[in-house]
């Protein structure tokens, strides 16, 4: 988990919230946020706002991810009745992709 929260700083995205579901990273000039997953791939789930009209990040994403985790992202209905976060997610096989990833959003 270290080598990963150095990935982030090495982006130029700062450690700001972490909870059970999630480790929240802000961007140092854009302050967009990223959220780092725990699952067994590396995933990281992105503001709808920065993925829908961009071709290129729909077509790499994994699909829509839900969770009250992800806070500062926008609500919309899932399978509740309620309206819960939602973000895009990004699966990757090795941290050398998550850096190349994160430094081609800056």
């Amino acid at each position: 988990m270290e080598s990963l929260l150095k990935i982030f700083n090495q982006n130029k995205f700062i450690f700001t919230k972490e909870t059970t579901k999630a480790i929240e990273f802000e961007n140092i000039h854009s302050k967009e946020v990223i959220y780092l997953l725990p699952t067994v791939e590396i995933t990281i789930a992105l503001d709808p706002k920065i993925v829908e009209g961009n071709v290129e990040l729909e077509n790499k994403s994994h699909g829509y991810t839900h969770s009250t985790a992800l806070s500062r992202f926008p609500k919309r209905k899932h399978t509740g009745k309620d309206l819960i976060h939602y973000g895009y997610s990004f699966k990757f096989q090795s941290k050398d992709e998550l850096s190349s990833f994160l430094n081609n959003l800056n």
